[in-house]
């Protein structure tokens, strides 16, 4: 009985995208792209020599769903898309290779996946290629957000005549195959510095963040206090890194030469971005500074004193801007030029012999001293004057007091074996580190607003300092006790708060105010100031207008004479309604020094009941007059109609072809897309395609094989517009279908009804997995 021939048929979907937004069926899941990447393969000795190989790699994963949610295990497969021959001078037997791979993971999730493959290939003989089996491997979702999947290095391992390995490396960075989507509250990326004010050239300050995208490697630049100007010149991190849990750490300094400032550290990794404050001060608090100092040094053998100048840095742990009362601190005394050998003149000194204990002084905000020990752990050290390079030493002490705490290095003594030479300072050593205990409260913002007396719809100046640089501030006028506040009572005004913390501006009081006593208040994020006012009455409106005509239908240009208005004043002329509504016919011009002015305005309303005049925008200076519209009518409105697009119907099913060993073509017709431009516009339009490859039940892959030859027309006898006919070629990740131009004719629209058509063809290869294979078209009008 003979078999029927295997067969191989296609289905294209299509998904149709109206003006601005993808209208599809369902929801994608993530796709699979190709990924080729270099790699270089190290065969065993007997296995041939070292190789550079175009690895072609597709990663997808199991559940294939548009979303995934935290704690979903997901299975990865590593599907070959090319294969290496075989290096070696024998026949690779069948079943006898199993491949061991590394899938990268980064994005929102960082680390790796391991996957392998059973060891399952054909009989390879020397020069051709050997196939290996697909990988798989899993791991569980920990992040939201988006987490990106690329092959990495990957080894195979032969079981033939012993066990023989062949890695091969990444000499690149392989792309992204596959993107998952995890839903999720996404914490967005913290940053915080272990000092909030440096001085230039200091010891470098840790960088500490959180929820920090994995994979990219971090760079630090230093930005004004704004935010804007960022150059990575004026700082410098060191081992700045992400790790798989999205944790950010390393160091960072700025150099000697920095001016003072206020700064802002920006930290950038990948498209994440996060800056935060930095002040730089000659003056602020030491860190980690190295101080050198005198001693004299009593032997204790002979009693002999020697002088030395011993270089010390005290270190503070933890490493923080701010400590609170309570708080044990670790200080750490390092070395930085050792102190003498304390032997007798012409004595060797031994190998750990030494142990070193010192004093460390506190001032400030707490006084005291600190003992400091090290362990007995040195090398042997020549005959004096050479030094001896003894360990470093550690005390702890618990913090009391807010303020700042200075700490200096003080005694210290050289123990060896029963006998101590103690050295003491003969002055007062440098401060080396300081310790701010409790945060600064700031200075409050202050303000002040001058004229202190003023008319309801004059302007007033404001001024202040310690305000949060470069925040917005607003302002309010209100009671004499500070009740009652209303926005209202101030029309406009230009206050803005510099880098410097200055407040600075003017504001207009409404005509409209209480008169009395009063209080102006302003407010920048969480602070606020206030300062008094009084405010007296409005002098009586003097302001007149006189319209010619008075009347008249639409259409009409009216003349507005307005007397008795402020010199040289904005003057804003409005039609108005019955309803004390504007219509939207507006007029500006500008009011001359005897405070008139001449002025005209077209009446295009029917709703006109008034044309008014003001001081700027503020009502409460204005005049009207009334105008009558004759006639009727509000002129006919024409609406504009949308840009969209139909399809007959969703779907095209290519004709099957029957596999024969030869490259064949499924081919089809894409439903007609009917165009409608009914905008009343001067705008053209386009509609293009793009396509997935096709993929079957069966695993087979017919990548980027669709093309079209478009077929355009116009429906609509009546169409401005004539319409233009995309070429003939592959869709893939963009063509265009059909299109119409803008119009370049003054007061000619364009628009009309147009049909979209194309022919369609798929190449099959001789040699394909059968299935029905599906893709998914996407058109896009815009």
């Amino acid at each position: 009985m003979r078999k029927p021939a295997k067969t191989l048929t296609a289905v294209l979907g299509t998904a149709v995208m109206a003006v601005g937004a993808v209208v599809t069926v369902g929801t994608t899941a993530a796709q699979a792209q190709t990924v080729a990447y270099n790699v270089h393969c190290t065969p065993p000795s007997v296995g041939g020599s070292p190789f550079d190989f175009l690895a072609q790699v597709d990663l997808t994963v199991s559940p294939s769903k548009p979303t995934y949610a935290v704690g979903d295990q997901v299975t990865v497969t590593w599907t070959w898309k090319d294969a290496a021959t075989n290096p070696s001078s024998v026949t690779v037997n069948a079943d006898s290779v199993q491949p061991f791979g590394t899938v990268n993971v980064s994005g929102a999730q960082g680390g790796t996946v391991s996957v392998s493959g059973p060891k399952k290939n054909a009989s390879t003989p020397s020069g051709q290629k050997l196939w290996l089996s697909n990988m798989t491997g899993t791991f569980t979702v920990n992040k939201p957000g988006v987490i990106n999947l690329a092959p990495g290095s990957y080894k195979n391992v032969a079981s033939q005549l012993g066990t023989w390995e062949t890695p091969c490396n990444t000499t690149g960075t392989p792309g992204v195959s596959t993107s998952l989507t995890v839903d999720g509250s996404i914490q967005p990326a913290s940053l915080g510095l272990s000092r909030s004010e440096v001085r230039p050239g200091s010891a470098p300050f840790q960088v500490l963040g959180a929820n920090w995208p994995s994979g990219a490697a971090p760079s630090a630049a230093l930005c004004a206090a704004d935010g804007s100007a960022c150059d990575p010149a004026k700082i410098t991190g060191t081992g700045l890194a992400v790790d798989a849990n999205g944790n950010l750490t390393g160091r960072a300094s700025v150099p000697a030469t920095l001016s003072e400032g206020d700064y802002r550290v920006r930290i950038t990794s990948g498209a994440t971005a996060v800056a935060v404050p930095l002040k730089v001060r000659n003056n602020a608090p030491a860190w980690a500074e190295p101080v050198a100092y005198d001693v004299s040094c009593k032997q204790a053998t002979n009693g002999a004193t020697f002088a030395w100048k011993p270089k010390v840095v005290l270190e503070l742990s933890p490493e923080k801007p701010y400590y609170s009362v309570g708080d044990q601190v670790t200080v750490t005394w390092r070395w930085k030029d050792y102190p003498r050998n304390p032997q007798m003149p012409g004595v060797i000194l031994l190998a750990d012999t030494v142990t070193p204990s010192g004093t460390v002084k506190l001032t400030g905000a707490q006084t005291g001293t600190i003992a400091v020990n090290g362990p007995k752990k040195n090398p042997g050290a020549g005959a004096p004057p050479a030094v001896v390079q003894v360990s470093d030493m550690t005390g702890t002490f618990p913090v009391t007091a807010n303020g700042r705490i200075e700490v200096a290095p003080g005694d210290y003594s050289l123990k060896l074996i029963a006998q101590t030479t103690p050295c003491t300072a003969t002055g007062t050593p440098a401060v080396s580190s300081s310790a701010q205990v409790g945060i600064p409260v700031p200075p409050a913002p202050t303000l002040t607003a001058t004229p202190g007396t003023v008319k309801a719809g004059d302007p007033i100046t404001l001024g202040g300092g310690n305000w949060t640089p470069n925040t917005a501030p607003s302002i309010q006028l209100c009671a004499a006790d500070g009740s009652g506040c209303s926005v209202a009572d101030f029309l406009d005004n230009t206050l803005a708060i510099a880098a410097d913390g200055k407040l600075t501006g003017t504001a207009t009081v409404s005509s409209a105010a209480v008169p009395g006593a009063r209080t102006v208040k302003v407010t920048a994020g969480t602070a606020s100031a206030i300062a008094p006012l009084v405010v007296e009455p409005a002098p009586p409106n003097m302001r007149q207008v006189v319209l010619t005509p008075n009347h008249g239908p639409l259409g009409t240009v009216v003349t507005v004479t307005g007397t008795g208005y402020a010199p040289n004043t904005d003057i804003s002329i409005a039609g108005i309604t019955a309803a004390q509504a504007p219509t939207m016919d507006l007029a500006f011009l500008k009011s001359g020094p005897d405070g008139t002015f001449v002025g005209q305005i077209t009446v295009t309303k029917a709703n006109t009941a008034q044309i008014a005049a003001a001081e700027g925008v503020d009502q409460a200076k204005a005049a009207a007059a009334p105008f009558t519209v004759e006639g009727g009518g509000d002129g006919g409105v024409i609406n504009p109609g949308p840009l969209a697009m139909k399809q007959n119907a969703a779907g095209v099913t290519l004709n099957p072809v029957v596999l024969n060993g030869k490259s064949q073509q499924m081919t089809g017709k894409l439903n007609t897309v009917t165009v409608e431009d009914f905008r009343g516009s001067q705008l053209g339009w386009s509609l293009t395609g793009r396509i997935t490859d096709f993929r079957s039940e069966t695993g087979g892959v017919l990548p980027g094989t669709l093309t079209w030859t478009p077929k355009c027309a116009v429906t609509n006898p009546d169409s401005p517009s004539p319409v233009l006919t995309g070429g003939t070629g592959p869709v893939g990740g963009g063509a265009a279908l059909c299109s119409a131009a803008n119009s370049t004719t003054p007061g000619k629209p364009t628009g009309g009804v147009f049909a979209a058509d194309a022919d369609l063809a798929v190449t099959v290869p001789g040699f394909q997995l059968a299935g029905t294979y599906t893709a998914t078209l996407t058109l896009t009008l815009s």
